[in-house]
C-alpha cells in the first residue's frame, strides 16, 4: 500500500486567522467532499450507523444515550483521523487519487503520538462519562426520567436546572477537547510529532485566533445539532465536511519554518 509524506520542515509556526478564513475552510472541504463523495461518505455512515445504534439500544437509559452522544462530539475529531487523510491525499495527488484503505489505517503514520492522544483522550471521556452521571444522580435520586420526557419537557421548571448544570459541566469539557485537539490530530499525521506537543500547537492556535476558533466551534456544533436533529442522516454530510474542512483549518493556522 501506498504511503504519502509532505515535505519535512522544522519549526512549527502559528499564523493568525480571520473569522471569514472558516467559510475558506468550508468550501475547500466541500470541494474535497465533491472529488471523493463515496470514500468520505463511508466515514459519514459510519457516524450515521453510530447513531441509529445508540438511540435504539438506550432508548430507555437517556442518562447513558445522552452522555454517550456528548461523548460523540468528544471522540469525533480522533475518529475523524481516516477524513483528515482523505484531505492530505487530495491535497498530494490533487484529487486524482484517493485511496480508502489508506484512510482507514492513517493512524499508523504515528502510532506513538497517536496512542498516547487517545489515552489522554480516554481520560478527558471517562472524567466526562463520570461526571454526567453523578449530575443525573443528584437530580434524580429515584429514577432518571426518559428520553422523550426529557425532550418534551426540557425548558420546565423541573428539568432547567438539569440542564444548565449539564451542559454548562460538558460545554467546560468540550471547549478543552476542542483546544488540545483542534489541530493536533492533522498535525500529527502530517508531521513526526509527539502528542503533547501537538496539543500545545493546538491550545496557541486556539489561543492566538480566539474570536476565530469560537466562530469554527460554533459552525461545527451547529452542523452537528442538524446532523442530530435529522435523526443522524444529515451526519452523512455533515462529518465528512467538518472532517475535510478541518483539515484545511489546519493547514491554515500552521506552517513551517527551517
Amino acid at each position: 500500500m501506498d504511503t504519502v509524506h509532505l515535505p519535512s520542515h522544522d519549526h512549527p509556526v502559528v499564523r493568525h486567522v480571520s473569522p471569514a478564513d472558516t467559510l475558506n475552510w468550508l468550501k475547500a472541504g466541500w470541494r474535497d467532499l465533491k472529488k471523493a463523495p463515496a470514500d468520505a461518505g463511508f466515514y459519514g455512515a459510519a457516524f450515521v450507523l453510530m447513531g441509529f445504534f445508540l438511540v435504539f439500544y438506550f432508548e430507555e437509559a437517556p442518562q447513558v444515550v445522552i452522555t454517550l452522544m456528548a461523548l460523540f462530539l468528544l471522540v469525533g475529531p480522533f475518529l475523524a483521523i481516516g477524513l483528515y487523510d482523505i484531505a492530505r491525499q487530495i491535497e498530494i495527488f490533487h484529487g486524482n487519487r484517493v485511496n480508502l484503505a489508506q484512510s482507514l489505517v492513517a493512524w499508523r503514520a504515528n502510532i506513538p503520538s497517536f496512542t498516547l492522544y487517545a489515552a489522554l483522550l480516554a481520560v478527558l471521556v471517562f472524567g466526562w462519562f463520570r461526571v454526567s452521571l453523578l449530575i443525573f444522580a443528584l437530580f434524580y435520586e429515584t429514577s432518571a426520567p426518559t428520553l422523550s420526557i426529557l425532550v418534551s419537557e426540557a425548558f420546565s421548571p423541573e428539568h432547567l436546572a438539569f440542564l444548565i448544570a449539564y451542559f454548562g459541566v460538558g460545554l467546560l469539557f468540550a471547549l478543552l477537547v476542542f483546544a488540545v485537539s483542534a489541530v493536533s490530530i492533522p498535525m500529527m499525521l502530517d508531521k513526526e510529532i509527539d502528542a503533547i506537543s501537538a496539543m500545545v500547537f493546538s491550545v496557541q492556535a486556539v489561543y492566538k485566533n480566539l474570536m476565530t476558533m469560537l466562530c469554527w466551534a460554533a459552525i461545527i456544533v451547529a452542523l452537528t445539532a442538524v446532523g442530530f436533529a435529522s435523526y443522524f442522516v444529515g451526519l452523512l454530510l455533515v462529518v465528512p465536511l467538518i472532517g475535510l474542512s478541518t483539515w484545511h483549518a489546519y493547514r491554515a493556522m500552521i506552517t513551517y519554518e527551517r
